[in-house]
């Protein structure tokens, strides 16, 4: 046994005649190698004074020559050194071919006149980056020269790993430099195309070059994209020669076209050996030309075991192997340059599909251990794309390797494109197994052991070669003081053949039991670490943790189950079997347990988050301001062409690592560690730090790991493996201003997840500005970075809690709400057929809506996990999504009869169980989506609600049969008869009767300990009740308006989530039955009605919401609560004429008196109408109120007593949608749907003059002028029409605007202007007298304008809309907008979120040209992105003449100032603290 745990201890001693020969050898080398490393070291011209001539060189011939003279100084270097030559050796043909490339440039500008040759930046900047970073090899060599030297050292020992990445960074600024000089060349050709005598031999040699350099910009394309290097060949080793011969030789056939079908199969179980033989497989293709590309999946790595990089690494693979296909693979891949955000599907489509289509040689693609593909439902949706794409391209082929896997055999089952080899590698029955397995340790450990032995072993083996490969490993092993015989012996002595938990038992049992300890705490470690490290970083982690151990001693003592990957040095399990091992190890061993291995995980996620911290607070080596120092903020990540570079050059590996997990690891330790970091947690949460730790997640695509990493760790389920979430809910404990902090950040990154995730520089461009003004990171990131955009109107105050009502969906919310197991999610669906997903702290919906159901969604739920959504519809099927993208999986589940009214799943996620309107109950398999036994029949009506219990072994259901019952899960027996009582409603699960519910029960819920239920009933109410005894547990929850269709606790039990038809999600508190969530500081409805008040200061609003609310017309605030009172809809509102009184009519039929002051109601409702209210008024003197109504009447009322006076005024046919009094009080005009106006005696209700016919729609205004002469009507037509009060006869012709129908309308005070709302959601501001357009048309509302008003003076114009917002236009500032100039089509298209292409924004910013607003948010000019502007932001950029109501809707009013806006190349100066 080695003894190496401990560092620095029991190191293997040298002999000392190897010492004596080792330092001969190094004198030799140095005496014979000094010479020519110093001639090139003296004679070499500082790199220094090259950049300085392309600085300040204007030849583009002077500036390459200079390029050259750096390129051969290192050259002569790099032939000087004498250790890692063939690492010298390949950096020095590269610099060689990168000097041939320049030198026939420099051949090339030779040829063009002076003039022409001279140097832009497009051209100097790379130039510039690849001297200078010559310059940096030179001096690394330099240095390392000059440290040797002092420590008498013999020779530069440079090591392999810097030499990479000397290669790397080279290559890419040559790559760089290459794709400006082709630009450039393609420019002068186009300008000496015409001169074609002349130069006719030059434009033969540029052509030449071109070519080579346009090569090059295909390699820097295809490196853009971001692939996963496959460690294969590291891990797993081909067949030895003679073993596998007849599955290999079948393999070979199917892919030399012997077989028809397209995909290839090969399944069996771990440890039997697919790896080795897709190893072997993909050597073989790529000799013939065959080989596509290769991906390996590993359950080891995050990266790895995701489809997020396997298009583009295939990509990138067949760019390389398949020269016949790389112009069509680099050409999808310059025609989609943002492939990236598509879908999976339509990157496999574009990258793979289409470049293979066209082509008659097969492309073979190997998928190695598909099942380590961690997610089913991306296992899935890559089994159905390859399925598509193999049907689309004949050239493909796809051969693949798992483990039995129920998803893939789902979506492959019987169809006929698929060849399927099963259980042929391990079978002890075919022969060649055994025979092969006899070759294998026959080869590996020739010699060692007797043949007997060697049979013994083959036969221990049992056909798996995992066993055998891991028994051969130790037998192997040189670190070992076992004897052969003694490790053979422990071999055969395991209880089963072929078990390989005893073959890891025997190599853990081999270690000595001092160091034991130290081996599980590494390995603890490694298997926490969500990516393999390196053998440095593990070494650094392991000092930092305190564990007396070295990585190097791990490797080699357990050189038999790990591997060293060459290159980086990352360590590896060399199999998922001891993955899987280690983490049945890591729960803790009982006080019998004879095991002696223990990984304790939840400790070595606290060691690894402690190191995280650590790299993350490095003074040097930590998060820093501009880390990648990206010259100019003008353009994307994806943009900067030497990007990878830059990242690889500037965040050290472990830094990247940290950055990305650190969040996670601290989620998954005990409670122990994370106090212990509270400190470091703070530092890190710190501006700038926070700020500085974002740019790294920008560069590494680290963001939505990082919005999951919080929210793991302020509130959501403790993870138990490695980087997966555990089935258990453990609140973890934070101190409450860590969790604020935290809280706020990841609303920060969810809230910029655009600007964050696509530029570094604009976290503090874009995102810091536009954050909450009373934010942390808003207060803190402006004292630092102050030197940019100022949003002076629009910013909210706070990030907005969650709602108490959460709105979306088209339709009523029915039966369809449900938490994720999380908490941090709730989805919902609708009437519309849609399904919708919503975050839980904000009330934000989270993407499109789910699409795909044909009629509406009855009933949803999350899988357990949270990665899969479940939804029933009335269209008779079940339905299953992928969370994070939407898509749907496989096809929908058919089996009931009637429309699906509930579905639930199992608590492990395995089991769907659904009730239908058939009467019926049925269970289903989650992977496969095959029905599970027989439908569970004894319910006589339709089946409401399904539940299981929390320990998945009973299902509750509930009917409308009014009973409930509870059925055997596993069986599907009902487990007693059913229980009945109610004569509405149902009875408990318990027992006793569950009484209270007026009207059928249509929900039910367990809570998470299964000690209570919640129910929804048509009755509108939410109960709760004891699931013992069944007694109810406090009052009914009101709230709803119509039947509650949907209930759930959330996965604390602390909260319950309701949905019902009135079209709302509700959320309550469980233990005090009260509603959560802010109080809404707006209307929840569309607007009816609005007025000023008399002084202009004040705006009243009436909605939909059954509310009227108050605001202040100079700020947009509301003023006070809203008023309650109306059972229905509030359709009109008025002010006294001295302000201090409201009224307000409804379609509940009543009118309401207010205080405007208190808000409080004036006695009680004004009763007489038989229907809607739909217009109010005072009279001028206040003492009466005026009242028009869909029962086609106009009623007066003594507005001191609230009692009617006289009878209602009859006339006209349909409902009365405008009234108004004369400017003395005697008179009343009112216009109605009949088309007609009527003129009335206001003390005796006789009607006057009239009808008053002519108009052509509905009458939607009318008003007295000031001299009483005249009326002005208003109409659905677009007309203005203007009649003698007298006579009733029309004066002059209509007033005609667009013939859009006129939705509402108003007069001024003084009668002198008009103002429509038409059904184009446009406002028009005429001149009463002329009938001319005097501004507009004003576009703004996304919806129909409902209702307008204009202010006591004139100057101000009020709108509110069934878009929930109220506006109040300035007429001077409209006027001088010159908005009226404006096309009226142009203007209409107010939703500026769903336009396809820029939209020009209603902003000047200094400096800049036609400034564009795209789609997505971004503010450009000339293809530069100048800064990125939120949702809610947008349409009040584009539209800032006006204030919107609330100011915090999605209509904001939005306002800048760019005084100090620094941006582009002077971007760094947003820092106001250079610190």
């Amino acid at each position: 046994m080695s003894k190496l745990w401990p560092k620095g201890k029991g190191k293997t001693p040298r002999s000392k005649d190897t010492n004596n020969s080792a330092a001969s050898q190094s004198d030799t080398s140095r005496a014979s190698t000094s010479t020519g490393w110093e001639k090139a070291r003296d004679t070499a011209i500082p790199i220094l004074e090259l950049v300085a001539n392309i600085s300040e060189g204007s030849d583009v011939l002077a500036s390459l020559k200079a390029a050259c003279k750096a390129t051969k100084q290192i050259l002569e270097m790099a032939r000087a050194i004498q250790n890692n030559k063939e690492d010298w050796r390949r950096l020095a043909q590269r610099l060689q071919g990168h000097l041939e490339s320049m030198e026939d440039q420099i051949t090339i500008f030779e040829g063009y006149p002076e003039e022409k040759r001279k140097v832009d930046d497009s051209l100097r900047q790379p130039l510039l980056a690849y001297v200078r970073k010559l310059d940096g090899i030179q001096k690394a060599v330099e240095a390392r020269t000059r440290s040797r030297l002092l420590s008498r050292a013999t020779k530069v020992d440079m090591d392999a790993g810097d030499i990479r990445d000397f290669h790397q960074d080279i290559d890419d600024c040559h790559q760089r430099l290459t794709t400006a000089l082709a630009v450039s060349s393609a420019l002068y050709l186009q300008a000496v195309k015409g001169d074609t005598e002349a130069l006719r031999g030059d434009t033969k040699d540029i052509k030449e070059g071109g070519k080579t350099l346009l090569r090059d910009v295909d390699v820097i394309a295809m490196a853009q994209l971001p692939v996963i290097l496959s460690t294969s060949s590291t891990v797993h080793t081909r067949c030895n020669p003679g073993t596998r011969v007849a599955v290999l030789d079948s393999i070979r056939r199917w892919g030399e076209g012997e077989f028809t079908e397209p995909i290839f199969w090969l399944c069996d179980i771990a440890g039997s050996g697919k790896s080795t033989v897709s190893t072997t497989m993909v050597a073989f293709w790529k000799e013939k030309g065959l080989l596509g590309g290769h991906f390996f999946f590993s359950v080891a790595t995050n990266e790895e075991s995701t489809i997020v990089k396997m298009c583009p690494s295939f990509a990138r693979q067949m760019f390389e192997n398949l020269p016949m296909l790389a112009s069509s693979v680099v050409g999808a891949v310059k025609r989609h340059p943002s492939i990236m955000s598509s879908t999976f599907e339509e990157q496999f489509r574009t990258l793979i599909v289409e470049p293979t289509k066209h082509h008659n040689m097969p492309c073979i693609l190997v998928i190695d251990a598909l099942d380590e593909c961690k997610s089913v439902s991306e296992r899935r949706k890559l089994v159905e794309t390859l399925s598509m794409a193999v049907r689309e391209s004949t050239a493909l082929k796809i051969f693949m390797t798992s483990r039995p896997d129920p998803v893939i055999q789902a979506v492959l089952g019987s169809l006929p494109i698929k060849a399927k080899m099963e259980d042929r590698l391990h079978d002890a029955n075919q022969r060649d197994n055994i025979d092969d397995i006899a070759i294998y340790i026959e080869q590996s450990i020739n010699g060692m052991l007797p043949e007997d032995k060697k049979r013994r072993l083959v036969q221990n083996a049992n056909g798996l070669f995992i066993w055998a490969s891991t028994a051969c490993r130790m037998l192997k092993s040189e670190t070992t003081w076992d004897t052969h015989e003694t490790i053979y012996d422990r071999l055969i002595s395991v209880d089963e053949t072929g078990e390989i938990d005893d073959v890891y038992e025997l190599v853990f049992e081999r270690i000595e039991p001092r160091y034991r300890a130290t081996m599980c705490s590494m390995l603890a470690i490694l298997l926490a670490a969500c990516e393999p490290l390196s053998i440095e970083d593990l070494g650094d982690l392991l000092k930092h943790a305190g564990v007396d151990g070295s990585a190097e001693a791990l490797v080699r003592n357990l050189g038999s189950v790990l591997t060293v990957e060459s290159g980086a040095n990352l360590i590896r399990f060399r199999h998922p079997t001891l993955v899987e091992y280690l983490q049945r190890r890591s729960r803790p061993p009982s006080m019998d347990s004879h095991n002696k291995v223990y990984i304790n995980i939840t400790e070595a996620h606290g060691q690894v988050a402690s190191w995280c911290l650590k790299l993350l607070s490095s003074p040097t080596e930590g998060v820093k301001f501009n880390i990648c120092q990206i010259e100019s903020s003008f353009y994307l990540n994806r943009q900067i062409v030497d990007l990878d570079a830059r990242i690889l050059k500037f965040i050290p590996r472990k830094l990247r690592y940290a950055s990305s997990y650190w969040l996670i690891h601290l989620a998954e330790t005990h409670e122990k560690w994370r106090n212990a970091l509270k400190r470091e947690v703070e530092r890190t949460l710190q501006t700038p730090y926070v700020l500085h730790w974002m740019e790294i997640l920008s560069f590494t695509g680290g963001v939505a790991r990082a919005i999951a990493g919080l929210r793991a760790v302020t509130r959501h389920p403790r993870v138990s493996g490695p980087c997966g979430y555990s089935l258990v809910f453990t609140r973890i404990q934070l101190e409450e201003e860590i969790r604020r902090k935290m809280t706020e950040i990841r609303r920060f990154i969810m809230t910029f997840s655009v600007p964050i995730q696509e530029s570094a520089a604009h976290i503090y461009i874009s995102a810091l500005p536009f954050s909450p003004k009373n934010s942390m990171l808003h207060i803190e990131g402006q004292r630092r970075y102050g030197n940019g955009l100022t949003v002076i109107q629009g910013l909210d105050d706070v990030y907005p809690g969650v709602p108490r009502t959460l709105r979306g969906n088209q339709g009523s919310i029915w039966a369809v709400v449900a938490f994720s197991h999380d908490g941090s999610r709730i989805v919902s669906g609708s009437f519309d057929k849609t399904i919708r997903v919503w975050d839980a702290d904000t009330g934000q919906t989270l993407g499109e809506p789910l699409r795909g159901h044909e009629h509406w969604v009855t009933t949803v739920g999350f899988s357990p996990d949270g990665s899969l959504i479940v939804s029933g519809s009335d269209d008779k099927t079940i339905r299953l999504w992928e969370m994070d993208t939407g898509r749907p999986l496989g096809v929908p589940l058919l089996g009931h009869d009637s429309s699906v009214l509930a579905v639930a799943f199992s608590p492990d996620g395995s089991r769907i169980v659904s009730g239908s309107e058939d009467n019926t109950i049925r269970l289903w398999d989650t992977e496969t989506g095959q029905p599970s036994g027989e439908p569970l029949q004894g319910h006589e009506s339709s089946v409401c609600a399904v539940a299981f219990s929390p320990d998945g072994s009973r299902i509750a259901s509930a009917s409308e049969d009014k009973t409930i019952r509870i059925w055997d899960a596993e069986n599907g027996q009902p487990l007693r008869e059913p229980l009945r009582g109610h004569e509405l409603g149902a009875e408990p699960v318990g027992g006793g009767h569950f009484r209270g519910h007026e009207d059928m029960v249509l929900a039910v819920a367990f809570s998470p300990d299964g000690s209570r239920i919640v129910s929804g009933s048509m009755d509108k109410t939410i109960r709760l009740w004891d699931a013992d005894n069944g007694q109810l547990s406090g009052q009914p929850l009101l709230g709803h308006e119509t039947g509650v269709g949907s209930v759930a606790f959330s996965p604390d039990g602390s909260r319950i989530l309701s949905g019902a038809g009135d079209g709302t999600v509700r959320l309550w508190d469980a233990d005090t039955n009260q509603p959560l969530g802010e109080p809404p500081r707006s209307h929840e409805g569309s607007i009816y009605a609005v007025a000023f008040s008399p002084e202009g200061s004040r705006i009243v609003s009436g909605s939909y919401d059954k509310t009227i609310r108050l605001w202040d017309a100079g700020t947009g605030q509301p003023l006070g609560e809203p008023l309650r009172g109306h059972d229905d809809h509030v359709r009109a509102v008025a002010f006294s004429p001295d302000g201090s009184r409201i009224a307000s009519g409804s379609q509940d039929t009543t009118i309401r008196l207010w205080d405007a002051n208190t808000g409080q109601p004036i006695g009680g409702p004004l009763r007489d109408h038989e229907d809607s209210v739909t217009a109010v008024g005072f009279s001028p003197d206040g003492s009466r109120i005026l009242s028009g109504s869909d029962d086609c009447t106009v009623r007066l009322w003594d507005a001191r007593t609230g009692q009617p006076l006289g009878k209602p005024f009859r006339g006209h046919q349909r409902r009365v949608r405008a009234i108004a009094f004369s400017p003395d009080g005697s008179r009343i005009v009112s216009g109605s749907d009949d088309e007609t106006i009527r003129l009335w005696n206001a003390d005796t209700g006789q009607p006057l003059e009239g009808p008053f016919r002519g108009q052509e729609g509905c009458v939607y205004a009318v008003m007295f002028s000031p001299d009483s002469s005249r009326i002005f009507s208003g109409s659905g037509d677009g007309a203005i029409r203007i009649w003698d009060a007298e006579t009733g006869q029309l004066l002059g012709v209509p007033l005609l605007g667009r013939k859009d129908i006129v939705r509402a309308a108003a007069f001024s005070p003084g009668g002198s202007i008009f103002v429509s709302a038409s059904d184009d959601l446009l406002i028009r501001i005429w001149d009463v007298e002329t009938g001319q357009l005097l501004i507009g048309p004003l576009p703004g509302h996304q919806s129909w304008i409902s209702a307008v008003a204009v202010s006591p003076d004139g100057s101000r114009i009020l709108s509110g809309s069934d878009d929930m917002t109220i506006k109040i236009w300035d007429r001077d500032t409209a006027a001088r907008g010159n908005i009226s100039g404006q096309n009226d089509a142009e203007a209409s298209e107010s939703n500026i979120q769903d336009r396809p292409q820029s939209t020009p924004p209603g902003i000047i910013v200094p400096g800049f040209d036609q400034c564009s607003l795209s789609h997505d948010g971004w503010v450009q000019s000339s293809d530069k992105y100048l800064f990125w502007v939120p949702p809610e932001n947008r349409h009040g950029l584009v539209y800032p003449n006006r204030l919107t109501i609330p100011v915090t809707s999605s209509l904001r009013t939005t306002k800048l100032d760019f005084t100090h806006f620094q941006c582009g190349p002077s971007w760094i100066n947003v820092r106001t603290d250079s610190k």
